[in-house]
């Protein structure tokens, strides 16, 4: 029957992406998604989550650095 690998789907090759940790090139479906920005305490008085934007950034970090900072 074989081994069912769910993250890897028939096609070439994935686009590599450079961590944002060490900088190192990573075949996008390896790595880790990172999210940096600012967040807000939801529970503080007055502040409505939905109408309040907050600027992040979306990046990926290298299977290395995710286990050196507990990400995975």
């Amino acid at each position: 029957m074989g081994k069912k690998w769910g993250h890897y789907k028939a096609g070439g090759r994935s686009q590599p992406v450079p961590c944002i940790y060490c900088g190192r090139l990573t075949p996008r479906i390896k790595a880790i998604v990172v999210h940096k920005g600012f967040r807000i305490d939801p529970k503080i008085p007055g502040i409505d989550r939905r109408r309040v934007f907050t600027s992040g950034i979306k990046g990926y970090a290298c299977i290395s650095c995710a286990k050196h900072r507990g990400l995975i």
